[in-house]
Order: structure tokens, then sequence, then C-alpha cells
């Protein structure tokens, strides 16, 4: 017989020995080599558990722990088939039909649901490209790096590479990642043990810096990185000069990382005022006219009153038709100063000072004004995707102003589409599964954005009016170069088809990439080799053309 490769650590909560004793007996027919744990009551048993990755615990319905507050995955005992699923359990077994194949069974299908919660978890705290870690990865890095900071012990670099997009335009995008692991290898050359790295956007990076043993090492470093990055790269035989701007913030006992981060930032577009590759400390003293949250705040207020805000629309493909099924609407900032503004530069600004509430609502009066102008055109509806954060779910003026602006626009509802994340419906569950019920009244749809990057319970998913799952473009980027995205988007897209709902590719840029998806079942696709996110009006040139043929070959 074989046995599991990680054994799970088994604890028990019965309301009788019967089950101890049957289950031992089972466990020693199966050779496995995890003991069986009784205790008397769940806190009893969560203090045996220093951490929930390899856990498991099996209960009787009298003895189970509020699942809301019971990390494990958990396996119900019972006397008899149930007439329907037990809610929120991973599995169950019925003491007139547990054998040795039954628990066995029951094992591997844990083992290999803890496995692959691992496998995701990994996968969405590191950049798939350079292999270090990404934003949600590194701020849990440094939370726990800040935790154990004394003065004068760390110091956190934001790097920024100035003209990064215009590398992406003229050379491609490919061309684009290898100038970034270009970077990456120059950076980790003058890091020593102790520092970290990570990638945070596109063409960002943070580097935290271990100095207490030397705290005139931070200055010296930014001069030495500074002058690696001012050197030329090649990229298919051409030569290129990039400038970066480097800002560093020493942290202090106590200090959390937000305000850390931040101070970083402000001193990075100090360091972007001057030419070339150039670096630049934080000092309050000499910060004190920089731009605040304060000011951006007020900026981004004034931008929705001037109407400087904009959207931009990425199609969506189904691909066994090959035609333009959907949108997504995505915001941009066409800011006086700093140009056009990506959402990742002021949309997490919005969701910490409550502006994303009326910034949503701007977007879903714009989008439908917009549907309403290509229907008007003679194009077909399409299924229009709006971001929803979980702050406008928490407006009790939601449910009344979007029927009010459907109403307005004459839009048929069920186009509607909107994008959550996994945080989110798994944040305050009850509320939003209510919320969504009452918006999928009106026609609306739901899909889940990013999935894969989060943790959601699949029983919770079920119970949801869902209709789409998007997979993270993180994990379809790595396909071609990486075994294990390949077999974690095939599973993703099988996951969707079992729940009956669709499967969406975010990310696609290859064919490669495509012939792939195709091959797994996948849906529907968006990405840069359909088409990037494009004005109004250049979208409304796309779908002419789109209506005429097919855009890709279903075959």
């Amino acid at each position: 017989m074989s046995t599991l490769v990680e054994p799970l650590r088994m604890v028990l909560l019965a309301d009788s020995s019967e089950w101890a004793e049957l289950l031992g007996q089972l466990l020693n027919t199966i050779d496995n080599p995890s003991p069986l744990i009784t205790a008397p009551n769940w806190e009893a048993a969560s203090s045996l558990f220093d951490s929930p990755d390899n856990g498991l615990l099996l209960a009787t319905p009298d003895r189970l722990p509020s699942l809301d507050q019971c990390p494990l995955p958990v396996v119900l005992l019972l006397e008899q088939e149930p007439d329907q699923p037990p809610a929120g359990v991973s599995d169950w077994l019925v003491r007139s039909s547990l054998n040795a194949d039954v628990l066995r069974r029951c094992l591997r299908y844990l083992h290999e649901q803890n496995r692959f919660r691992y496998s995701l978890q990994r996968l969405a705290e590191q950049d798939p490209l350079t292999r270090i870690a990404n934003r949600q990865g590194f701020q849990a890095l440094l939370n726990a790096r800040l935790s154990e900071c004394r003065e004068g012990g760390l110091v956190l670099g934001h790097l920024d590479l100035d003209n990064f997009r215009h590398v992406n335009d003229a050379l491609g995008y490919q061309s684009g990642d290898r100038l970034i692991l270009q970077v990456v290898t120059r950076l980790s050359a003058l890091l020593q043990p102790g520092d970290q790295m990570a990638r945070l956007g596109s063409d960002e990076f943070a580097l935290l810096l271990d100095v207490g043993r030397d705290p005139q090492r931070a200055g010296h470093l930014a001069e030495r990185i500074t002058e690696a990055l001012a050197e030329p790269y090649w990229i298919d035989g051409e030569s290129l000069l990039l400038g970066c701007s480097l800002g560093l913030a020493h942290a202090h006992p106590g200090e959390t990382a937000d305000p850390l981060l931040w101070h970083a930032h402000i001193a990075m577009q100090q360091a972007k005022s001057q030419q070339g590759c150039a670096f630049h400390f934080y000092d309050e003293r000499l910060n004190r006219g920089a731009r605040s949250r304060a000011d951006l705040e007020g900026e981004l207020r004034r931008a929705l009153r001037r109407d400087e805000l904009e959207l931009q629309y990425q199609p969506r493909l189904c691909l066994k038709s090959g035609r333009i099924v959907g949108l997504e609407a995505l915001v941009r900032w066409q800011h006086p100063q700093r140009g056009l503004l990506a959402p990742g530069e002021f949309v997490p600004l919005a969701e910490e000072s409550g502006l994303i509430v009326p910034l949503g609502y701007w977007v879903i009066a714009r989008a439908l004004r917009d549907m309403q102008w290509l229907l008007g055109r003679g194009l077909p509806p399409l299924h229009m995707a709006i971001n929803l954060s979980f702050r406008q779910f928490q407006d009790s003026q939601l449910l009344t102003t979007l029927s009010r602006l459907i109403e307005e626009r004459g839009v048929d509802a069920q186009w509607l589409e909107f994008e959550l994340t996994e945080t989110a419906v798994m944040r305050r569950s009850e509320q939003v599964q209510q919320t969504m019920q009452a918006l999928a009244q009106l026609g609306v749809r739901f899909s889940l954005d990013d999935f894969g990057t989060g943790f959601s319970s699949f029983v919770h998913l079920n119970n949801l009016p869902i209709a789409l799952l998007k997979i993270d473009k993180g994990f379809v980027g790595g396909m071609s170069d990486r075994a294990e995205n390949r077999q974690l988007v095939r599973a993703m897209i099988n996951l969707a088809h079992n729940l009956n709902l669709e499967a969406v590719a975010e990310g696609v840029e290859s064919v490669e990439q495509l012939d792939m998806l195709r091959q797994f079942g996948c849906d529907q696709v968006q990405g840069y080799l359909i088409s990037k996110a494009v004005p109004l009006a250049e979208l409304a040139r796309f779908l002419v053309f789109g209506m005429h043929q097919p855009l890709l070959s279903s075959h």
C-alpha cells in the first residue's frame, strides 16, 4: 500500500470512543504514518497546530466547531448518508460504508487539495517572470521584518525604471521582459544575505536592505545601484540606456509597512526630478513640501469633478466562435502634470480614502453610456465587465443607484457584469451574498477576478451567483516555461467547468498560450494578443472589423 508523501496531522473530535477505535484500525490497515490524536474539544485541538497547512479535523456533528473559527479542512463523521452535501466541510465519512479504501481516498483527496492550495499561495506571492516576490508577497515579508526591526537596522528602497514603457512600445513585450531580467541580475549581484528584493509592478522594485551592522551601507549601495543600472543594456543586438529613480527610507521601531512604503515612494518621486539615474533619502524635514496622501486625495477629488478620468476597454474573445463577446472597462486618469495614469497608480489611494465609491459610480455610469453609444452604431450587445470593490459593496445606495443608472441608459442589465476578487467575496460572506443576490435579481451577472491569487472556499463559491472564473495573468504568463503553471491553469479550468462556470484566461500574449488554453478547454481569453485596452472610438473600429470575420480561427 502506498502512503501519502506528507502525512496529515489528524485530530478527532467525536461523541463516542467507537469512532476512535474504527479510524485507528483503518489507519493501521493503510499504513498511515501520522497518529490520530483525540481531543476533548476544539479549544484543545486548536492548540496542537502552529500552522493549519498540514492539519485535518475529523468531527462528529455535535462536536463540530464553527467553521469560521476553524482554519483546518474538516471531515464530518456521520452515522448515515446525508440528504445533501454538508455545507462548508471538505468531505464526509459514513460509518456503515467506511472501509480502508474509502478512508485512503479521502485522505489522498485532502492531501492533494492541501498541495494545490499551497502551490496557489506560493505562486500568488511570486512574480512569474523574475521568480522574486511580487507586491503581495513583499507586503507580508515587510510586515514580518518590521516586527523585528531595531532602530537603524532596515532601509526600504523604492526603485522605478524611467521610460520603460517606451522599450515595450519600440521593441515589444518580450524584449521588455528580457530587460527586466537583466535589471534583476544586476541588482542581485549587489545585494547581500539579509537583503531582499521584490517586483512591485512592471517596472518598479522594492529593496529591503539590512544595514544593522553598517548604517552607512545604504548610501554606498544606492550609489552602486544607480551606477550599475546606468550601464547600457543589450537586447537583440540593440544597445539601450535607461534612467532609474531610487527612493530610500529608514525604518523605525514600531513602524508599519504602509507609512514606510509611502516614504520610500515620496523619496523616489524626489529622485525623479533629477536626470539620469539618481537616488534620494526620505527626510521629514526636507520633504514637508512633497506630495502627501492628502494632496493626492485632493487631486483625485478634483479629477472626478473636472472629468479628467476616462475609460478604456479590453475585448474578451470566445475561443469557440473566434468572436468578441465581452469587454472589460478599465479606468485611466489623465493627470494634468503626470500624464495618463494606470489604475494601479491611483485606485489603491481611492480604496484607502473612500473615494472608490464615487469613482466606482462614475465608472458604472460612463460604461453604461458607452454601451448605449455602441448599440446606437449597430454593434451587437456585449457583456460589459466592471471591477467592483468591496467598499462599494458596503454602500447602502448601491442597489438603488445601479437601478437608476440602468433605467436612465435603457441598457439591458443582463449585459452588465461585475468583477469581484476572491478577497472581496470571502469578507463578510453573508453580506456579500445578500448583495450579490439582490443585484442578480436585476439581471446583472458576476465574475470572479484574479482567481488563484486568494483563498476561497469552493463550497462558498458554489453558493454565489457567479458566472465566470477569470484566471490571473500571472499563471497564464508562466505556462510556456513552467509545467506547474500549465497544470494549475488546466485544474482551474476544470474546476470552473465542474462548478458550471465559464473560464476566462487573462494576460494572453502569445499564440502558444492561446493554443494551450484552447487545448485545456478554456472558454474565453483576453490579453495583448487579442487587443490591449483601447479608447472607445478605437474599440468601435476594432469591433466593426470583428463583425465581418472571426478574429482568431477556432481550429
